[in-house]
């Protein structure tokens, strides 16, 4: 009984380790070129963001493994309108999610692996704002009295989803070096439906779109 006690022990142990060879994990770091899409969008360009997270990835074999990811990512546009003083100006509007991916991998190469991914995405809202704010004024109506128009204050957040569902693809290289593995990669993360909240029963069409631009440092593994 004490020897197939001590074998079970062996074996999960030496399951263990064989797992963690496969897995390789550290902190990942890029570029985002933003932008929003749909029949609903117009006069928009892109906006420069970034991500920043960690990454782990797990080798079926040599060919094949599943990257899961959580990120910080600024999404967002910019569009063209006129200010207060009906000057044309550029105001920025930007979107922060806790975005998390989950892509399946496909590698090829000696010592340099180019690999190919693809895979869903799911987005959590956690930020909104209009030109820097996180507020905006909405027109209610004209105070008859004064002449004024009348306006109610409401969160910029409050017009768009919580959730983002996504799908990802992307290509890139594993470089290895002496202590850790560098990788660089490009991404485009295109939404699949949209961020718009329903009003009066409709919601545009407003769905985000990313190019992303990484670099990871991967430690563990081999």
């Amino acid at each position: 009984m004490k020897k197939i006690r001590f074998i079970l022990l062996v074996t999960t142990i030496a399951f263990a380790f064989s797992a963690m060879a496969q897995v390789t994990y550290g902190p990942k770091l890029g570029l985002n070129l933003a932008n929003l899409n749909g029949d609903d969008v117009k006069d928009n360009s892109m906006l420069i963001g970034f991500n920043i997270g960690a990454v782990g990835n797990y080798a079926i074999n040599d060919m094949f493994s599943v990257q899961a990811e959580l990120l910080y990512d600024a999404k967002g546009a910019k569009y063209d309108g006129v200010d207060e003083n009906n000057e044309e100006k550029t105001f920025p509007f930007s979107l922060g999610y806790i975005n998390i991916p989950i892509l399946a991998q496909a590698q090829f190469g000696d010592d340099i692996k180019f690999y190919g991914e693809l895979g869903p995405t799911i987005g959590f809202l956690m930020s909104a704002k209009y030109d820097g704010e996180s507020e905006m004024k909405v027109p209610t109506g004209v105070d008859w009295t004064t002449g004024q128009i009348t306006y109610e204050t409401s969160k910029v957040k409050d017009n768009y989803k919580s959730t983002d569902i996504g799908l990802a693809i992307g290509a890139g290289a594993k470089i290895p070096m002496s202590s850790f593995g560098l990788v660089v990669g490009a991404r485009y993360n295109m939404g699949l439906g949209t961020i718009a909240e329903e009003v009066n029963g409709e919601s545009a069409d407003v769905k985000n779109g990313v190019i992303s631009i990484n670099v990871a440092l991967m430690f563990g593994g081999k």
